[in-house]
């Protein structure tokens, strides 16, 4: 799978030709920089997949997070990467148990039930977490705490200055599945130029909590979805880098429940 990385231009391009608003741009001041974190409400695969009619060698992928830090005179400093949009199995044809079936399986890992989170650089060096919600809110103070952690810090300072995208989920503040104590669990490590996916164990991660791997088939997970609990699910890695995610029911028919509480 080759990765389309937009450039900050081609994200705006994107939100303006998106009249229903399936995209957007925040903007913040981080530390005295301007900073633009570009996101979604309720594309649908085609909105990702062909943004722009008349540009079908642009997609929309990376508009899930995608960050862009501004130097003082108004340039990019850099921009920084989350996970690229993926779907539940059969949530769309183009995400569906027989296209998927017979694909080589990279890796399957825990989907935690938390909060995607990376870091950024300023041109004054600071370091600091966002999300696709942004930066500065509760989420964001508590994830920065890491920061302090040596192992954390020196792990993801290497990372970065190596234009490489270290990505983590936050977990701690309970949404469906209960965890006790704040963690910061790394899930993948990508290249920040061309969105490759790195191998986690090529890296020393001394220190570091990473996501937990499980050994089955597809077919095997599928079984296993409908019986356990407090979990979230799990995301497919294939060898061809599309992903996809495999909920359990368990945690499907909780998320129905709150919705009829609310």
């Amino acid at each position: 799978m080759n990765f389309y990385i937009p450039t900050y231009n081609d994200c705006i391009n994107i939100v303006n030709n998106n009249p229903d608003m399936y995209f957007y741009e925040r903007k913040y001041i981080v530390d005295n920089y301007d900073a633009s974190i570009f996101g979604y409400r309720h594309a649908k695969y085609n909105n990702f997949i062909l943004p722009i009619i008349d540009k079908p060698y642009i997609n929309a992928l990376e508009l899930k997070g995608i960050t862009y830090i501004f130097n003082d005179d108004g340039t990019i400093f850099n921009h920084n990467l989350l996970l690229h949009k993926f779907w539940e199995i059969d949530q769309y044809k183009h995400s569906s148990y027989e296209l998927f079936k017979d694909k080589k399986i990279k890796n399957i890992t825990t989907k935690e039930d938390g909060f995607l989170i990376s870091f950024t650089k300023l041109p004054n060096n600071q370091i600091l977490s966002f999300a696709k919600s942004g930066f500065g809110d509760e989420i964001n103070n508590r994830t920065n705490k890491f920061l302090y952690n040596n192992k954390y810090y020196n792990f993801i300072k290497n990372c970065l200055d190596n234009n490489i995208q270290p990505i983590f989920e936050f977990t701690g503040i309970n949404r469906i599945v209960e965890y006790q104590n704040d963690d910061l669990i790394l899930l993948k490590l990508r290249n920040n130029i061309d969105g490759r996916y790195l191998n986690i164990q090529d890296f020393n991660t001394d220190g570091i909590k990473i996501v937990k791997e499980h050994y089955k088939t597809l077919d095997e997970l599928l079984r296993i979805s409908k019986d356990l609990e407090n979990i979230e699910g799990w995301v497919v890695h294939f060898e061809d880098d599309n992903m996809l995610k495999v909920k359990t029911k368990w945690w499907k028919n909780k998320k129905d429940e709150n919705k009829k509480i609310l």
